[in-house]
């Protein structure tokens, strides 16, 4: 709406001039908004939300800048290395890494307990915990992270979170990783060195076993006369004769079967050659109600290099011999010898029976060789070789048997001479109270505990035993 106003003012002719403005001028306007502005923010609580609103876009921008630019960064800059917990690798580089003075505030223990001469010693080592950890590893970073995932990796008793460590360090430097994985494969060679490393199943894989074990020496294994000679210098045979083996097309494998009464030192046997060879054990427990034919050549084809292979009381897994006359069941005639065979659904369901368990089939295939790996050496221990089939230790399968049976008085004589090597005499006289009985050389040793340093007590408790417990044992044995 416009509105008719006169200005005093003066044309050219001097004559008043009518003049019309706008009654909402722009400058009353601006006015307006400009107050309406400064009613608002003199509010306390409008300039909070404002105030808010700007931090929090602030943030959020900071955030998703410094995220692009680490990603950036970790992609065209860095270079990364995992090893899961199924490799060889994943223990020694987390023992290493922690020898070489890791930079963490989070620790995870693993605890052992050792028996040694009679005292129990507990040792705690310190591995790098779940999370994030600093290494500086020939003067460079080297960046580590372990994680444990929720899917579970599991053995026939347990199972454990699955894991795996990433070392990550700038581009430049990738060539480091080789350089501490053979650094942390030379601290473990040296940790172990002299010993005997006992691995035992776990699901698909080896692990090692317990704490690594000084090497026992031959000649603490007390055998009948020249039986261990014979034995070292067949292995000795073997070992050095791979290239005729290829040459021949044969397996290059060797199996042994000890077999004989409990406590005669067929165990003991197998760790003594194992130092002695420098080789390291495979225990296998071929009963296992868990332990399929996949799995069992899956095992034996994986076997670590250098490695005594042991299926121990093989004559566990015929349950359906008849003891006493040396015959077996075939497995055409007895589906129970066979994890393979049709067991019903609901002996199954019921629980009474876990799982299947190794095949007679499968057991005969992983020793024919067809998973064989390359110096494989194998040794099957039994109390009785009468539960054992024929077709399971002819020969091809098994290619030597060796008898390990009660002591006889070389062994007492010399058992005696171990612990007193001085007294000859005392020695013969030990020998000749035992000379009638039938003793596994773990009773003989038994003697000598309670008297470690006075042989003249030995052969007292030696006299006794005879005349309180000689004629009902002497009795018993026929």
């Amino acid at each position: 709406m416009q509105k008719l106003m006169m200005n005093k003012g003066y044309d050219g002719g001097g004559e008043k001039q009518p003049s019309i403005v706008n009654s909402g001028s722009t400058e009353n306007g601006n006015g307006f908004i400009e107050s309406i502005f400064k009613n608002i923010t003199k509010n306390e609580y409008f300039s909070a939300g404002v105030g808010i609103i700007s931090v929090g876009a602030f943030v959020t921008v900071a955030n998703r800048l410094n995220s692009y630019i680490y990603h950036a960064v970790k992609k065209n800059m860095f270079t990364s290395l995992e090893i899961t917990i199924n490799d060889n690798a994943y223990y020694w580089v987390l023992e290493y890494i922690v020898k070489k003075g890791i930079i963490s505030r989070h620790l995870s223990l693993k605890t052992q307990m050792l028996n040694d001469k009679n005292k129990k010693n507990v040792f705690f080592s310190f591995l790098p915990s779940v999370g994030n950890h600093l290494l500086i590893y020939d003067n460079r970073f080297i960046f580590i992270e372990r994680s444990r995932e929720k899917t579970m990796t599991s053995d026939a008793n347990r199972s454990v979170p699955f894991e795996n460590i990433k070392l990550s360090t700038f581009i430049w430097s990738k060539n480091i990783f080789s350089k501490i994985l053979m650094d942390a494969k030379l601290y473990i060679e040296k940790k172990e060195e002299g010993k005997t490393l006992l691995y035992k199943t776990f699901g698909h894989e080896w692990r090692p076993f317990g704490t690594p074990k000084n090497k026992r020496p031959v000649d603490s294994v007390i055998l009948p006369e020249h039986l261990s000679e014979h034995i070292i210098n067949d292995i000795d045979t073997f070992l050095n004769s791979s290239k005729w083996y290829i040459e021949k097309g044969i397996p290059y494998r060797r199996c042994y079967l000890l077999h004989g009464p409990p406590g005669c030192g067929k165990s003991s046997l197998i760790a003594a050659l194992a130092g002695h060879f420098d080789f390291n054990i495979c225990t296998i427990n071929v009963n296992d109600v868990y332990l399929t034919d996949d799995r069992f050549i899956h095992l034996l084809a994986t076997v670590p290099p250098k490695t005594i292979l042991i299926l121990e009381d093989i004559d566990f897994v015929f349950p359906n011999s008849n003891q006493g006359n040396g015959k077996v069941d075939s497995p055409s005639e007895s589906s129970s010898l066979s994890a393979t065979s049709t067991i019903s659904k609901s002996l199954l369901e019921s629980g009474n029976i876990k799982t299947l368990g190794v095949s007679y089939s499968g057991l005969l295939n992983a020793l024919d060789g067809i998973v064989a790996t390359e110096e494989r050496i194998i040794f099957m221990t039994t109390n009785n070789i009468e539960r054992l089939p024929s077709t399971l230790i002819r020969p091809g399968r098994v290619d030597l048997k060796i008898f390990i049976p009660y002591a006889n008085s070389y062994q007492y004589k010399k058992m005696f001479l171990r612990f007193f090597p001085e007294h000859e005499h005392l020695a013969q006289e030990f020998a000749t109270i035992f000379e009638s009985f039938h003793l596994s050389m773990a009773e003989i040793q038994s003697f000598f505990l309670f008297s470690k340093h006075d042989p003249d007590k030995t052969i007292q408790n030696a006299r006794h035993w005879v005349k309180t417990y000689g004629q009902k044992v002497g009795a018993e044995q026929g």
